[in-house]
């Protein structure tokens, strides 16, 4: 999903998202499409400073986003070590993985995850179909 459709140009934003990959630093952990993508959310929805409240229907739209993800793209699992099927502390699995389809399937679920986003987004003003 594209910055100017979520109303931000920051290249400091994408710079930020660099080190979600391979579970956030390539540990593992949570996928960096669902992590990228709530940061996202964030930062269209959340608030500005902290004294202001959150706004109820952000944490409402990140929930939507998690589900759908699970459920349409990676089969219910979160994690990149068991989407991808990779030990990313094992240097050997990380060369296969880049050399063969990994990266492929990684940027289809990047993909996915992005047009799930911008259909969230789009629908955010009426959240009630959230």
């Amino acid at each position: 999903m594209g910055q100017k459709k979520l109303g931000i140009e920051n290249s400091r934003a994408v710079q930020g998202m660099a080190a979600l990959g391979g579970g956030i630093t390539s540990t593992g952990g949570t996928c960096g499409v669902i992590v990228g993508a709530v940061l996202c959310l964030g930062m269209v929805y959340g608030k500005e400073t902290p004294e202001q409240k959150d706004d109820p229907a952000m944490w409402k739209a990140g929930r939507s986003l998690h589900k759908r993800f699970l459920r349409d793209v990676t089969g219910g699992k979160v994690n990149c070590s068991e989407i991808t099927r990779v030990d990313w502390t094992d240097k050997e699995q990380i060369k296969a993985f880049i050399k063969g389809e990994g990266r492929v399937r990684c940027a289809g679920y990047t993909g996915s995850g992005a047009k799930i986003l911008g259909e969230i987004v789009e629908r955010f003003g009426s959240l009630d179909e959230l």
